[in-house]
């Protein structure tokens, strides 16, 4: 061990000394020293001269460097929180009501999700991504909700986000929090090892990365950070982040960049952005994310069949997606079934009623049928009937409103007429306006629609084939009127189907366009459909090639 001579001591100590006069004009000076030189508890070294030395110079300040890194890392931490959405992640105060599976439901449908997650690697054919879809109303939000759930319980789930264009934040209807949202849950999994500091560290070194396209922030804050990750995140142990979960991507609405810019030269045309426009930028930033050697995730999405989106799952993304549509071999009935079992008894059990008196087994049995499989049909029934604080409040000052569980009942089964303004379905309803005024023209949507329940003597309703002939105007009208509704009845039609009436996923739907009521602005009467087909048979009819009418035969 080399011997520390007297002089170096000397120094460190005058050094200390002249750090205590709070940095004094009088400046220490050292010259032609051939020691090491140490600078202790010194914020700077404005107040010591060094000459030609030949030794070793430090300083050291009080926490320095560790200070300050905290305190850029508490500021980057705050930024990132502050460009995030909340109240999107799967078990936020702000979905603490959101509807789950109940015991013994959607078992097939949860135990195929599962599987894929866990055990993908194995499939024939593995796939990064899977798309549950299906027609509105079907369950999808409850079965994401509930997987992620199971996830997070065994350390799998590494992040989340939940659409939504009903209620919540403004920040979970756009794009613009979903990348903040899954780096900020991305880096507190404690599996993933340095990616808190990665993450930290970029938006010290670039805090206007929120103002970059999505592809720049996944690549600055995520995708470089789990390059850097040397931790083996692809074990088969629970507690491995396996999957992010996406729900209700149909949900997600557009954001406009250019307002500021119109108001301020309003002559400039800037081209709008559509709402399928990020929808489809959310959907290539995914599949970005699982081509990328370092992203260890799968991906599970959910949304309604729309073209866009339906689009780019059977193209760009067709070789590493495996679709799950939610039909008929899921057997929503019998879920559906258990679901007015277990709340018809909650009623029951507050009222001091038995569940073999009351409703019975027939009203059971025309609220599933009413369903069609739709589960927002059994949960707005239900909220009606127990009348909980989510359901529209009839005044109970009138004898004449329901006021009771069964009165309730009575009035959705059309027992009794309330003669009241009140929607018992307004949360249905709502969904179905939402569907429809997606589409570029609503009003041309409805009447194709009204044109679909006409029938003929016999009461039998038209062939698609004939409606095509009859009604498009213009070569491709049919998809702009019915392609944007493709989560309420089936859009691409070929082959046998042609010969057949246009089908509906779910009944609730058909009486929704025909009652008034409920379809409100958009309603259009029989009368009216019967004229616009008439009006469009003859503005046809010079278009119409004499092989067109023999195209497929009429029985």
């Amino acid at each position: 061990m080399s011997e520390v001579r007297p002089e170096a001591v000397k120094l460190r100590q005058d050094t200390r000394d002249a750090s205590s006069r709070n940095h004094s004009s009088t400046p220490l000076i050292v010259h032609n020293y051939h020691g090491p030189v140490s600078q202790n508890n010194v914020g700077q070294a404005s107040n010591a001269i060094f000459g030609d030395n030949h030794g070793n110079l430090s300083q050291y300040a009080p926490g320095g460097q560790n200070e300050r890194k905290v305190v850029d890392e508490a500021k980057a931490l705050d930024h990132l929180i502050a460009n995030m959405a909340p109240g999107a992640i799967h078990n936020s105060d702000e979905r603490c009501e959101a509807l789950k599976c109940l015991k013994d439901t959607r078992v097939a449908v949860q135990e195929d999700i599962m599987s894929w997650i866990e055990a993908g690697d194995q499939d024939a054919q593995p796939t990064r991504i899977m798309w549950v879809t299906g027609p509105a109303g079907t369950g999808k939000t409850a079965i994401l909700g509930t997987i992620a759930d199971a996830c997070k319980e065994k350390g799998t789930l590494a992040a989340s986000f939940f659409f939504s264009a009903f209620a919540g934040s403004a920040n979970r209807r756009t794009k613009r929090c979903l990348v903040p949202t899954l780096a900020y849950q991305l880096m507190n999994h404690g599996s993933i090892p340095g990616l808190r500091e990665h993450i930290l560290s970029s938006l010290v070194q670039d805090p206007l990365v929120f103002k970059k396209d999505m592809k720049e922030q996944l690549n600055a804050l995520v995708l470089e950070g789990l390059r850097s990750v040397t931790h083996d995140l692809s074990g088969d142990n629970d507690g491995v982040p396996r999957v992010i979960v996406i729900d209700g991507l149909d949900e997600c609405d557009v954001e406009q960049y250019q307002e500021s810019s119109n108001k301020a030269n309003p002559s400039v045309h800037v081209p709008t952005r559509r709402k399928e426009d990020d929808q489809l930028e959310v959907l290539s930033l995914l599949l970005l994310a699982t081509s990328h050697p370092s992203f260890p995730f799968r991906i599970l999405i959910a949304s309604r069949p729309e073209v866009t989106i339906r689009d780019f799952f059977t193209t760009d993304g067709k070789a590493c997606t495996r679709e799950l549509f939610l039909d008929e071999k899921y057997d929503p009935d019998a879920d559906i079934a258990l679901f007015y079992a277990a709340k018809f008894s909650t009623i029951c059990r507050r009222l001091g009623i038995s569940p073999e008196e009351w409703p019975g087994k027939e009203a059971k049995l025309i609220l599933i049928r009413n369903a069609s499989g739709q589960f927002i049909y059994a949960a707005t029934v239900v909220r009606y009937i127990e009348g909980s604080p989510h359901s529209p409040k009839p005044p109970s000052q009138s004898s004449s409103k329901p006021s009771t569980p069964h009165q309730r009942l009575q009035q959705i089964l059309g027992r009794q007429r309330a003669g009241s303004p009140h929607n018992p379905l307004e949360a249905l309803d709502a969904l179905y306006h939402l569907v429809l005024e997606t589409c570029p023209d609503p009003e041309l949507s409805m009447k194709w629609l009204g044109a679909a329940q006409i029938t003929d003597y016999s009461g039998d309703l038209f062939p698609v084939w004939l409606l095509r002939l009859v009604l498009e105007a213009s070569p491709g009208e049919e998809q702009c009127a019915l392609g944007p509704l493709s989560s309420l009845l089936p859009t691409q039609i070929s082959g046998e189907n042609l010969r057949m009436p246009y089908s509906f996923y779910h009944k609730s739907f058909l009486d929704f366009i025909e009652d008034p009521t409920r379809c409100g602005k958009r309603f259009l009467t029989e009368e009216e459909a019967l004229t616009w087909v008439a009006q469009r048979f003859f503005q046809t009819l010079d278009k119409r090639k004499p092989s067109s009418y023999v195209a497929l035969p009429l029985n």
